[in-house]
């Protein structure tokens, strides 16, 4: 999927990026000009125009802790998503007035967004695990979240055993809650929802009909899936299943579709179940 280009409007008269996107007013001229000759004479004295990434990366990190946004950092430095994240794996170099610009946001500006204490993270890669095998992509789950869909990535893959911080785990429990019972059909491509549930079904990651909302957290807990379930077991799984996105009026048809049922199946089901209530 390509990336929306960022339009020269998005930068002020006299910055060289508003330059290089087609701005040839006097101010932007004067400004690709000083730039210029500042490049000679870094190169001239012998001081370089990358730098390392790391005091950028040790910065957004501290963003972050503060509770401030991927996309609100993005935002404030004039970023691209995947520039931001390579500097969070601290990989290649950086230019200096891009770090710049990153170490002039100040956390301040993110009080009162979250906490920064650490929690531990099973409830956190449970929930983003169940959205995948829900069939919400990592860059679907990252746009609704604000973050990097890396980001996402790195959370539904670390160690259930480790730490977040707590502003990580309010989001993620507020996006799966949000999410609950919503057809990502409707957000996403269906070939992409297949192919995401596929991905999570082969690392046995649960959906979100295994869970009830306190189970995500207890580490006694854990979800019984397909192939740990006799015939008996299988069927009342399948029951709760349907139940759950039934509850949530989805359709039968995408009922049977999500699970890979029959919809003869999903409806005589739904019925009975209607019966016995």
């Amino acid at each position: 999927m390509s990336r929306k280009a960022i339009p020269a409007e998005a930068f002020d008269h006299g910055d060289p990026r508003r330059y290089s996107r087609g701005c040839r007013c006097d101010i932007c001229k004067k400004g690709i000009t000083a730039e210029t000759r500042r490049r000679r004479y870094l190169r001239a004295t012998g001081r370089a125009l990358l730098t390392t990434p790391d005091r950028a990366a040790a910065h957004v990190e501290s963003l972050r802790a503060a509770g401030m946004t991927d996309a609100q950092i993005l935002g404030e430095a004039a970023l691209a998503p995947d520039t931001l994240y390579r500097i969070v794996r601290r990989s290649g170099g950086l230019l200096r007035k891009t770090e710049a610009r990153i170490l002039a946001i100040r956390p301040a500006r993110a009080a009162g967004r979250g906490s920064g204490a650490n929690v531990p993270a099973l409830g956190t890669v449970r929930r983003l695990r169940a959205l995948a095998a829900d069939g919400w992509t990592a860059t679907e789950l990252g746009r609704q979240a604000g973050k990097h869909k890396q980001f996402i990535v790195h959370l539904q893959n670390m160690d259930e055993g480790g730490q977040v911080r707590m502003w990580v785990a309010d989001y993620v429990r507020r996006l799966q809650d949000e999410l609950a019972g919503l057809a990502p059909e409707d957000f996403i491509a269906p070939t992409l929802v297949k192919r995401t549930r596929q991905r999570a079904s082969a690392k046995n990651w649960a959906s979100s009909a295994y869970w009830d909302s306190e189970d995500f957290d207890d580490p006694d807990f854990t979800p019984a899936l397909r192939d740990d379930l006799n015939v008996l077991r299988l069927g009342s799984h399948r029951r709760r299943e349907i139940q759950h996105l039934a509850s949530f009026h989805v359709p039968e048809h995408e009922i049977a579709d999500r699970l890979g049922m029959a919809r003869a199946y999903v409806h005589d089901l739904i019925r009975d179940m209607g019966k016995a209530a």
